[in-house]
């Protein structure tokens, strides 16, 4: 992944809740044991890690996009139905 790709996985993971950042962070583990815990959350290296995590967080990071989407979409359908 180059720079921009990473800058916006990043930005896609800062916008995920705290259960899918817990997911996030059980899959860095697996790969790194190099990170910094803090009180607003947990920092790491991109470079610290290994092109099939970063790939594996991408998909993540997409999944719940995807599903957050979905739910959304059916949110909108039950309201419009229940409104009929």
């Amino acid at each position: 992944m180059n720079r921009a790709q990473l800058e916006a996985l990043r930005e896609r993971i800062d916008a995920l809740d705290p259960q899918e950042h817990a997911q996030l962070f059980e899959v860095l583990k697996r790969y790194t044991t190099t990170y910094t815990k803090t009180q607003t959350g947990v920092l790491v290296s991109s470079d610290a890690l290994p092109p099939e995590c970063l790939r594996e967080l991408e998909r993540m990071v997409s999944f719940y996009a995807d599903q957050r989407k979905r739910m959304e979409t059916d949110t909108l359908e039950r309201t419009t139905l229940s409104r009929q």
